[in-house]
């Protein structure tokens, strides 16, 4: 295993699923990963939450947790996950939005520097 995978497993991913998904391939997962990280979708989600903007929401949040997912990126797949429910349904005006939003981009941070060192 690669230093990113072993890092990343000790933090809580799923890299079993992930290298499974991805046939081993390590370093087409790195790309796949720093893309991630890069992911326009972030930036689209806050913007959308601030605006009210559910159906935009939503699709910004659903992308994130279908690449989390597939990613092994278990703790953001979790969060982006909480994020959808609640905007595919009734149930958003009773949720926390912003903190879960705010505890994503943590762990998007977290992510980064966990990978730096």
């Amino acid at each position: 295993m690669s230093k990113l995978t072993d890092q990343l497993r000790a933090h809580g991913a799923d890299m079993d699923g992930a290298m499974n998904r991805l046939l081993g391939d390590e370093d087409l997962y790195a790309m796949c990963f720093d893309l991630f990280l890069e992911d326009t979708a972030f930036a689209t989600l806050g913007v959308a939450l601030d605006a009210g903007d559910r159906a935009a929401a939503f699709e910004a949040a659903h992308s994130l947790k279908g690449v989390a997912g597939n990613l092994g990126l278990t703790r953001i797949y979790r969060l982006s996950g909480e994020l959808v429910e609640p905007l595919r349904g009734c149930a958003a005006a009773e949720t926390d939005l912003p903190g879960l939003y705010a505890d994503l981009m943590e762990e998007r941070a977290v992510l980064r520097l966990l990978t730096e060192k």
